[in-house]
């Protein structure tokens, strides 16, 4: 090792008192030793070995080249000229500052010591390293400076071993708690997957959930996209019918049906938490509390929801009966009737405490609305001619193999192949048939036709949507549905709700996703509203902001005898389920502020005149039909998943049309009188 003080150059060429001598380290002329171990170590503590002049690369002290050059012009420095205790004088004349030298190996010896923790701390896996120090190294110092230099290399020696044994310790330990929760998660989804998996043959067959599907329940399907095969769940059972059809089991070898002695098969996962909430206090459905999420925030285990949701009918859900028990005003009983002497009179159209549900006459089953032999339909919006008669313009859904030859393919072809027909009757709730002049008027794919009479012009403006999710075109008939403008696109969104203003602008409720809806909740389809100016414009930008604090879509407005606003909605979409109660109503004084919906405002359940009733799975695209007095007549939905048992009767008294499962046609409720 090198080691060369900092050079200090002579004031003058003539120092020759004590208190002006300059000490330099004459450079060995031996050959120059090298080592791996300090050329790896030399990168990182370069800057350290060059403060202090330090070379690791040589085994002895340098002098630079005009140091050397120094001492040999002047001649001056020579053996005989330092003789005092502090100095020290090699066997080639070169004299070492003893005090100088001890504090550099010192400094030296402790960037070693610092470095050496480095690396140790550093790189836990390496391999430990002996630092070894050369005996020539350290030559002219005395024993006890040796002992020093020694003792602090084993210092660091054992610093650095103790470091590596701790981290080593803490790394293994690490690996083994990880391996022990990857074990735990492991096993955990093991025994989940069996709890889950209720099927005969688990290693073929999934369980496959259909949650309130009056069609079929669950099913165990195979696995690897084998969709037509599948078998019944344990403790369920095949029943007749189109495949799948599973139902739960009473008894061996039952050969019941779903409608009889065995319901549709529901199985579930005995360890999980509760699933279902009450939606707006009165309706039990599955709790979602996030949209995607289908372990929301629930509070009970199953869609009876221990029967504690609040019944609105009864007045549990509403303030001022529950408070006082009397009605202050009409917003009180939801702007559907009055108050009068703190209880609320109800128009025929609507029932309850607060006049908040629709109020319906059972239905003849050979006037059911719209129930084709051929296609099947979704919704429509009626309006009434000058002679009397009701031209409905309906959702038309066509099978998308042999249009022509086969028969209602049902609503899982609506988004492709849905087109908007006209369909006539003489009396307002059917039954409808197809208008001979025209009857398709927009081909697929077009859906959700809304129906209206200007107030300003008299025209017929029909508004539909061109495209599964859109945009929202407007349409001008001036001869009562004969001939018809040319499609104008008004707005980007979906779902439309026109309600007509006698000034000839039009309010646009429409349906908006990833809204900002009010948590929990099962979706984030929301109901906005934009401005029309005219019927030869498009509308305003939408803004995207709720009008109502709930989810919802299909929205229907309408204006009373009394001049107060009321929209009708599917308040249960998406994935909120079971869509029994899936009826919203909410109202407003002037059709911008709107009031809490009420959800279960109608259900899925049909009575009919002869004293019977069936429930079906869902109720959507309300739009009220209004009389010329303002008054709300009949109520058109598309309806879905009901009972085979459906369709006008023939001669022999049988029911024919309607095939049950996902098939769906247009249902026409008259409202009370």
């Amino acid at each position: 090792m090198d080691l060369v003080p900092r050079q200090r150059r002579a004031t003058n060429n003539n120092m020759n008192t004590d208190n002006e001598r300059r000490y330099h380290i004459g450079q060995h002329r031996g050959p120059r030793h090298t080592s791996s171990r300090s050329s790896s170590s030399n990168n990182s503590s370069s800057r350290l070995y060059e403060r202090y002049n330090v070379n690791v690369n040589n085994k002895t002290a340098s002098l630079s080249r005009h140091q050397q050059q120094h001492s040999k012009s002047t001649g001056r420095h020579t053996r005989r000229d330092y003789n005092d205790a502090n100095s020290i004088v090699s066997d080639d004349g070169t004299i070492i500052d003893r005090d100088r030298l001890t504090q550099r190996l010192k400094l030296v010896a402790l960037a070693l010591v610092l470095y050496t923790i480095y690396t140790r701390l550093s790189t836990t896996s390496e391999k430990v390293e002996t630092i070894s120090i050369r005996s020539e190294y350290i030559d002219p110092i005395s024993n006890e400076h040796q002992e020093e230099v020694t003792s602090l290399k084993r210092f660091s020696d054992h610093f650095a071993k103790k470091q590596l044994q701790q981290d080593l310790l803490e790394s293994i330990q690490k690996q083994a708690d990880e391996q022990q929760q990857q074990n735990n998660k492991l096993s955990s989804s093991l025994r989940k997957k069996k709890r889950w998996n209720p099927c005969l043959n688990s290693k073929r067959y999934e369980l496959e959930r259909h949650d309130h599907e009056a069609r079929h329940g669950d099913v165990c399907r195979a696995k690897g996209g084998g969709l037509g095969i599948y078998e019944c769940p344990e403790g369920c059972h095949e029943v007749s019918g189109q495949a799948p059809y599973c139902a739960n089991s009473f008894g061996r070898n039952s050969k019941s049906t779903i409608g009889d002695k065995g319901q549709a098969c529901r199985v579930r996962n005995p360890s999980a938490p509760p699933e279902y909430r009450c939606d707006a206090g009165s309706t039990c459905i599955l709790a979602v509390s996030t949209p995607g999420e289908e372990n929301g925030a629930g509070e009970y285990y199953d869609d009876t929801c221990d029967n504690k949701c609040l019944d609105g009918r009864k007045g549990e859900l509403i303030e001022w009966v529950v408070s006082t028990g009397q009605c202050t005003n009409d917003w009180d009983c939801s702007l559907a009737g009055t108050c009068i002497e703190g209880k609320c009179e109800c128009d025929p159209w609507a029932e309850g405490v607060d006049c908040s549900y629709l109020r319906f006459q059972p239905v003849d089953k050979s006037k059911l609305g719209y129930l084709d032999e051929t296609h099947s339909s979704w919704g429509g919006s009626i309006v009434q001619k000058s002679n009397g008669e009701y031209l409905m313009y309906v959702s038309e859904i066509i099978c998308k193999e042999d249009p022509d030859t086969r028969k209602r393919c049902g609503l899982n072809n609506w988004e492709t192949h849905s087109r908007i027909a006209q369909v006539i009757s003489s009396s307002i709730e059917g039954p409808y048939e197809r208008w001979e002049a025209e009857p398709v008027l927009l081909p697929p794919e077009h859906h959700n036709p809304s129906v209206h009479i200007s107030p300003k012009t008299g025209d017929w403006i029909l508004y539909t949507i061109s495209g599964s999710t859109g945009p929202i075109e407007r349409m001008v008939s001036k001869d009562e549905g004969k001939t018809w403008g040319n499609p104008m696109t008004v707005s980007p969104r979906q779902n439309p709700g026109p309600y007509l203003n006698d000034d000839g602008s039009t309010y646009l409720f429409y349906r908006g996703d990833g809204m900002d809806i009010a948590q929990p909740t099962c979706s984030d389809e929301g109901i906005a509203m934009q401005h029309c100016p005219s019927d030869n414009e498009v509308c305003n930008a939408p803004n995207d902001l709720v009008v109502i604090s709930h989810t919802g879509e299909d929205p229907s407005v309408f204006r009373d005898h009394r001049g107060y606003y009321h929209m009708l909605f599917n308040a249960l979409p998406y994935k909120c389920v079971p869509k029994l109660q899936q009826g919203g109503h909410a109202w407003s004084l002037d059709g911008i502020n709107w009031s809490n919906p009420r959800t279960g405002a109608f259900d899925t359940t049909i009575e009919f005149t002869d004293g019977t009733s069936i429930t079906c799975e869902r109720r959507e695209r309300p739009q009220m039909v209004i009389g010329k007095d303002g008054k709300p007549l009949a109520l058109v939905s598309g309806v879905t998943g009901c009972p085979k048992a459906l369709g006008h009767a023939d001669v022999a008294g049988n029911w024919k049309f309607y095939r049950g499962g996902d098939d769906s046609f247009t249902l026409i409720q008259k409202m009370g009188i």
